[in-house]
């Protein structure tokens, strides 16, 4: 076991993608993923609607349970504010 190469996960949505629950009907957009130790994938989703004019709560969903309304909804190429290589110049 130790020293192998693990495989890549495989996952059917991507992040970005909005998708429904088939047994609730919540929808919204795919905003984590996770493979667990038994190869089951879940999905965080973030709801595009509001509730009593607040965002409402996140919700997980197994893989198996969810299906594809539309295609990636953020853009790749945007930056991330990650590690840069030189410090900003300050005002002072």
């Amino acid at each position: 076991m130790f020293g192998s190469k693990q495989k890549e996960p495989k996952f059917k949505f991507n992040l970005g993608d909005e998708v429904k629950d088939l047994i609730t009907g919540f929808s919204g957009i795919v905003y984590s993923r996770t493979q667990w130790i038994h190869n089951c994938n879940t999905y965080g989703i973030k709801s595009k609607t509001l509730k009593d004019n607040k965002p409402m709560d996140n919700e997980f969903f197994d893989e198996p349970q969810l299906q594809i309304i539309a295609e990636k909804q953020i853009k790749e190429d945007r930056e991330t504010g990650g590690p840069c290589s030189a410090v900003p110049q300050t005002n002072r």
